[in-house]
Parts: structure tokens; sequence; C-alpha cells
């Protein structure tokens, strides 16, 4: 079988994390049925994309765009990449140049195809813009497509018309493909709420041989959280649970927090640490490569997610992997990941309650069986596991199978 993947977020040069789960859940695929082409259409994506906040990286991007050429690329293992250049910009103004990417997109299709045969069917992530890029090519090909969503809220306001629903291009989307996809069961509710169909739920995949289980510093309790710097994810929640947790009873290990990521609130937030006086236990370690993050994980005693809202939650899945227990709010996606044997849920927005948790959790860490922990996400979130699912789905829709 040759599958064709549009991806809306994929990982580049200058996002090396953004989308790596569309890339490792293609793997996962081409693990699972080793003798189908999966091909990924690529636009540049973060590389060739405006910015109206900021001109140095709108330049970076044109200085891309007119040196880079389209062709084919080189990934690991058995994955293949096609890539025809075009910028793009944000989705508030002319849908992010939905045009140009779907020109591109149709031009990576036939690429793929001259080098592979026709393809069985096309794998769109997120409902705009490629999923909307795959309706057009489904209606100009005849082929069927899967779409998988992955949208933090669901969906993006500039996705919404002035009614409160979904615009035209997002709805078309969904109701075209032969089996619409949410990453958790929180997501496809929040989907079917709009009135928009959706058939099946696949977690993300966790490329399994990155992350290992590592020894921790006897001395102290670290809890690691990894993300960007943007207020969806609650650090400043996060950062007044460390004071409050600084201002009760005494626990036996010193705690540090250390946050991995970069963005727009790095310099508020720090400001904030020093302010609660906690800035001598947060560490900040700044954007991580994907290379960098299992050294991180591995360390920690625990892994902590404060986030407003979530569709899934990678980084907790990651954390698992390394046996490491999790700290998460009830956002969306990390009520279908967290249980009692391997962490606790708490409300959002509420320092307290997180506070109170983050005391229990350095108290009592040690009931949590890391191998255990670690077993559970292999049987969940794995390359075979994960894989196995999406490709059987791909059978079903190119037998005609999928039933709404």
């Amino acid at each position: 079988m040759n599958v064709f993947v549009l991806p809306s977020w994929y990982p580049s040069a200058a996002q090396p994390m953004a989308g790596l789960f569309v890339r490792d859940q293609a793997r996962a695929v081409v693990l699972a049925r080793p003798v189908w082409n999966v091909v990924v259409g690529s636009w540049g994506h973060h590389d060739g994309a405006l910015s109206l906040r900021s001109p140095t990286a709108s330049l970076r991007a044109l200085a891309w765009r007119l040196r880079k050429r389209p062709g084919w690329g080189e990934t690991p293992g058995p994955l293949h990449e096609v890539l025809t250049p075009r910028l793009s910009w944000t989705l508030a103004l002319a849908q992010g140049g939905a045009s140009g990417l779907l020109s591109a997109s149709r031009r990576n299709l036939r690429q793929a195809e001259q080098r592979f045969g026709r393809m069985a069917l096309l794998h769109a992530h997120v409902g705009f813009p490629a999923g909307w890029i795959a309706s057009q090519l489904a209606a100009e090909t005849g082929l069927p497509y899967v779409l998988t969503e992955h949208m933090s809220p669901f969906p993006f306001p500039a996705l919404l018309a002035p009614d409160g629903s979904p615009i035209p291009a997002l709805r078309l989307a969904f109701e075209r493909a032969a089996a619409a996809v949410a990453v958790s069961p929180s997501l496809a509710d929040t989907i079917r709420s709009f009135g928009l169909p959706c058939s099946d739920v696949i977690p993300n995949v966790v490329d399994e041989t990155r992350f290992a289980m590592g020894a921790t510093d006897p001395s102290r309790f670290v809890f690691f959280t990894l993300g960007a710097l943007v207020p969806q994810k609650g650090l400043d929640v996060l950062l007044h649970a460390l004071a409050r947790l600084s201002a009760a009873p005494a626990t036996p290990l010193s705690v540090e927090l250390h946050v991995g990521g970069g963005g727009p609130e790095r310099v508020a937030l720090q400001q904030l640490a020093a302010t609660l006086g906690v800035q001598d236990r947060v560490r900040w370690l700044g954007a991580l490569r994907p290379e960098q993050t299992p050294a991180h994980f591995a360390r920690c005693n625990a892994f902590v997610l404060a986030s407003r809202h979530e569709t899934f939650g990678v980084v907790l899945a990651e954390a698992l992997m390394c046996g490491k227990p999790l700290l998460a709010t009830r956002c969306g996606g990390p009520e279908a990941i967290v249980h009692a044997g391997n962490g606790v849920l708490v409300a959002t927005d509420d320092p307290a309650a997180l506070a109170a948790q983050m005391h229990a959790m350095v108290q009592g860490a040690a009931r949590y069986d890391a191998a255990a922990i670690r077993a559970d996400a292999l049987a969940r979130y794995s390359m075979q596991a994960v894989g196995e699912q999406v490709a059987a789905l791909y059978e079903r829709v190119v037998e005609g199978a999928v039933v709404r």
C-alpha cells in the first residue's frame, strides 16, 4: 500500500519539536507494515513561516524560501519525505496562505506517485490547513483520506465563524473524510459537539527507543515540565504552587523545578519566580531539541504538567516511557493518560491543589513502580501499539469498511 501523509505541523530546522508525533506515527506505520511506502509531503512548515510579530523570523523565512529547492529528503528509517517549499503565515490572515500550500501538496503528491505509483489513501493531520488540502486533493484524485485532529483548543479561534461555528473549510475537511480521528476521548467529544463526525480515537505515538529509565539524585527531588512558555501551559500556576510548596511543612529532600521550553512568556515567568521567591529552585533549560529531552525525563523524579488545555499531552506519555509518575491537570487529554498506577490529576488553575499534590508526590513517589509504569506506556503508546492501530484503520478505509 502507498500512503501519502499531509501534516499541518512537522519538524523543521526552525522548530524541531513541532509535529514530531506526526513523523513518529508515519514511522510507526512503516514498522507495522514494512512493505508499505509511506510518504510525507512538506512545504517547509515553520522554516517558511512568516511572523507579524517578529520581522527577524520573517526575514529568516524569506531567506529560506529563496535558497530552498524542491526535492526528496533524508529521514531516519524507511520513511520518505518530499518537499515543495512555500511560505505560510497566521491563519487569521488569508487563512495562512492555504492556496499556496495546496499547490505545494499537489506537487508533492504527484512526485510521490511518480516514484511509487498511485497512492491508496491520504492521511491529513489537523483539520486546517492539512485536512482542507486533503479534501481538495481527494476531490481531484478520487483518493479517500483519513483526518487526525490535534488542535488545542479545538478549533482555533481563527477557524470559527462569527456565530461560533467552524468555518466551511474546516467543516468540509471533516465531512469528506473517510475516517475522522481524535487523539483523545475528550477531543472526540469536543469535535462532535460542533456537529462534526469523529469515528475513531487513536492516541499519539512515542518512539520508546528514545527513552529509558534513569537514576535520580538522592539529595533532591526534581519536578520536570516541558512545553512552550505560553499561557495555555499554566506555568504561572506551577510557579505559584512551587511557592506554596516552599512554605509547606519541610520535606526530606530539596525540591527543584526544571522547565524545558522557550516562548514569549519566559521573561514574565522568570520575573514571577523572583517575585514569589522561588527563583533559586527553578532551572530554566530553554528550548530543547528532541535528542536532548530524554535525559531530562530520565533524571527527574516526577513530571508535572499544569496546562489549562491539552488535546493529548505527548510529554506525559514520554515521561511514562521513562517510568516517571505524573502530576497533571484535568484539562482534556491527560484524563485518558493518567491513572492511579502512574500519577495524580488535579483541577486547572488551582495552585493550592497542585502544591498539595506536589508535596504528596515528594513524600510518596517511592510507591510508584517505574517498571510497571513503562510497561503500561509501551502497551498504550509504543510504535508497535499505535502503528498497528493506524495501519489497521488504513486497511479498513481502503476496503471501504469505515462506518462513522
